[in-house]
């Protein structure tokens, strides 16, 4: 190989050296300054809204979209709206060339489980500022892995209630998944692990005849049977068996 060549080879290298590092450089700015090269002008937070502001939406966001358009991650963006107590879901999207569109869900309460926490229709569990605001929601009552089960529950029986003017206000599930219900005229309904809708509407369907057979109150009524039920006035009477 002439000198030339060499002295070529070797400024070629040299130059290519400078360049990774000025690569690296570049990328180790971008990576901690690229917020400010071309950050977001504007958060578009949507609701809609009746728990959570747009405001707060924002400022949840905030250290994320600070990173600006190129390296912001909207994983994390999605996370810190989802810390928000009453948001449910949160989809996230960069708009060029200055837009971050966060749109949430919140939540739709169920029941309170508690004094200081509320159920949501998918069965979650969470502490939110205006608990106060909703003393007047049911009770429901199930360790963490039962509550969707019991919140599906809860729905499926309020309908049937409410046609007959009445209100679930306490609904309870064990880790065996035996379940009870109390409604706000004090009665209580035992309907056990197995078989439960079944029960239900057999003892639902047979509450105007049972009220012709008897029209006292009713305190107590055990679906654990397979037949038929047991019933206790509120008198304290002897308990009646009506057949299947």
């Amino acid at each position: 190989m002439s000198g030339q060549r060499r002295n070529w080879v070797t400024s070629a290298s040299a130059l290519l050296a400078v360049a990774a590092v000025l690569v690296l450089v570049a990328g180790a700015y971008m990576a901690r300054n690229g917020g400010a090269l071309l950050p977001f002008r504007w958060v578009d937070a949507s609701g809609p809204f009746e728990r959570v502001s747009a405001e707060q939406i924002r400022a949840a966001v905030a250290p994320e979209a600070a990173r600006g358009f190129f390296f912001v991650d909207l994983v994390a963006v999605r996370a810190s709206a989802l810390s928000l107590p009453w948001v449910a879901e949160a989809e996230v999207r960069k708009i060029w060339p200055d837009t971050l569109e966060v749109r949430v869900r919140e939540r739709r309460v169920l029941g309170r489980q508690g004094v200081d926490r509320l159920v949501d229709v998918s069965g979650n569990v969470f502490n939110a500022r205006g608990v106060g605001e909703t003393r007047g929601l049911p009770l429901l009552d199930a360790p963490a892995e039962q509550m969707l089960q019991l919140a599906e529950y809860y729905r499926f029986a309020s309908g049937d209630v409410e046609r007959i003017g009445r209100r679930i206000t306490v609904a309870r599930m064990s880790a065996r998944g035996a379940l009870e219900l109390q409604l706000d005229d004090g009665l209580r309904v035992h309907l056990g692990s197995l078989d439960q809708e079944a029960r239900w509407k057999r003892f639902i369907s047979s509450l105007p005849r049972l009220a012709m057979l008897d029209p006292r109150p009713i305190a107590h009524v055990d679906l654990r049977y397979t037949h038929g039920y047991a019933v206790r006035y509120a008198d304290a009477q002897p308990a009646a068996s009506l057949p299947n």
